[in-house]
């Protein structure tokens, strides 16, 4: 999904803070239930590892008190915790490895995954055509050898395991990356995804598993952008239901599900999805998230191990998991079922 970034952080931490003050009070005995900020590290249970991306919204002294305000509302912590890092700021300085993110997910127990992204932070409404730089010939020449030498470095310092989603959505036209963009051809993404992991492989970064992970809303198929099952360790989807076109999770995913599974014997992750509210059923984004997490993937994707909700407002504030008391606690009801106990596979 292609993300502006939002215009104030701290007024989506006063909004959620808000809104989870309402939601609290009826989700106290499901709350009870699941425990006290249970580190995922106890679960103890087999079965699909839960994620999130959470919008930042940081305060003083605490960059990820956004991931600590769902927790508290859940009551536990989640698996995986997801980030986005551009390559470079918008001033062209370069971006590193997010080491303050990732030990402080460390620290719950959990894993990082960071979507690392060639490009230099976009300004709202450019166009990734604008970007020529970070195009895939660019890559292949070696210009960001260094960079991407040292980034690996820094990864391998972290010492854990971190999730790494590289150029991720390539089948779909709005990154630098992408299908047809900048003279992009699946053989250049190929090409260029190898000579990454390759550098990483040779700074002994042995601790980064790469996600390769395409869009579902995308018109065309992945399968010719896929690197070959020994350049990454998961394959991975995003797929996000629309108030405009009211789809199942299963409608907005089996096709590319398909389309990837085809080409890869890899594990699975749905490394973003959400569902903005029903205006025609107050509570259809609870059931959808419900029907989603516990019905549908276990029974229509077999191959999933991973699923990470996409809690921010970009797209839409009705996507959030604070958009109503009742899809609140259907995400409570999806992290405190057995099949969402799994810790984030190695």
């Amino acid at each position: 999904m292609q993300h502006d970034r939002p215009a104030s952080t701290r007024s989506v931490l006063r909004v959620r803070a808000r809104l989870l003050r309402q939601v609290l009070a009826p989700l106290a005995l499901v709350t009870v239930l699941v425990g006290l900020l249970v580190p995922v590290a106890d679960a103890g249970a087999t079965g699909i590892a839960l994620g999130a991306y959470v919008q930042p919204a940081p305060t003083p002294g605490h960059p990820n008190a956004a991931i600590d305000s769902l927790n508290a509302g859940l009551g536990r912590h989640l698996a995986i915790y997801q980030t986005f890092v551009d390559w470079e700021t918008t001033a062209g300085v370069a971006n590193p490895f997010p080491l303050v993110f990732a030990n402080y997910v460390a620290s719950l127990g959990a894993t990082p995954m960071v979507t690392w992204q060639p490009q230099a932070t976009p300004v709202h409404g450019q166009s990734p055509s604008s970007q020529p730089d970070f195009s895939l010939a660019q890559i292949l020449t070696g210009r960001y050898d260094g960079f991407i030498r040292g980034w690996a470095d820094q990864a391998r310092g972290f010492g854990q395991t971190v999730y790494v989603r590289l150029m991720h959505e390539m089948n779909g036209k709005w990154y630098p990356w992408g299908n047809g963009i900048n003279g992009n051809t699946p053989a250049l993404y190929v090409a260029a995804w190898q000579h990454i992991v390759t550098l990483f492989l040779g700074e002994g970064a042995t601790n980064v598993r790469f996600v390769w992970c395409a869009s579902a809303g995308a018109h065309w198929s992945a399968a010719p952008y896929y690197p070959g099952d020994p350049w990454a360790a998961w394959i991975a989807l995003d797929g996000y239901n629309r108030a405009a076109t009211w789809r199942s999770f299963t409608q907005v995913l089996v096709t590319r599900y398909a389309d990837i599974t085809a080409v890869s014997t890899l594990p699975v992750m749905i490394a973003e999805t959400a569902s903005p509210e029903n205006p025609l059923d107050t509570a259809g984004k609870a059931d959808w998230i419900n029907s989603a997490f516990l019905q549908e993937i276990p029974q229509a994707f077999p191959r999933v191990q991973v699923a990470l909700y996409f809690d921010a407002p970009i797209g839409g504030t009705q996507q959030v998991l604070t958009s109503s008391a009742g899809s609140f606690a259907a995400f409570v009801q999806v992290a405190a079922s057995p099949l969402y106990q799994a810790l984030a596979p190695g």
